[in-house]
């Protein structure tokens, strides 16, 4: 599967760790299927930082790795509940415990 990520730099390796915490899944690195979503975030990205410019990273991922048993995943399906709206509230609260 591809998938995309958006910044105002070339993302060459992801390093979890200095991924920023409150975001709304949480700690790590976003990536969408959706070409122009990341496209717009990277547009988004350079006018927020002020610097660089708008860069598209492209990932190829084996679809193996979805069923690999080190990830956890929870998946929301394509309609927004207030199991999702609480999740996110959760993820980007600095005071939640």
């Amino acid at each position: 599967m591809i998938l995309y990520h958006g910044s105002n730099t070339e993302v060459k390796e992801i390093v979890l760790k200095t991924c920023k915490p409150f975001r709304d899944f949480g700690r790590g690195f976003y990536l969408s299927d959706i070409r122009v979503q990341a496209e717009n975030m990277a547009k988004r990205t350079v006018r927020i930082k002020g610097y660089g410019k708008p860069i598209l990273n492209v990932y190829e991922i084996n679809d193996s790795f979805m069923r690999s048993n080190d990830l956890k995943i929870k998946d929301f399906l394509t309609i927004p509940s207030e199991e999702w709206a609480l999740f996110v509230m959760n993820n980007r609260n600095r005071y939640f415990s």
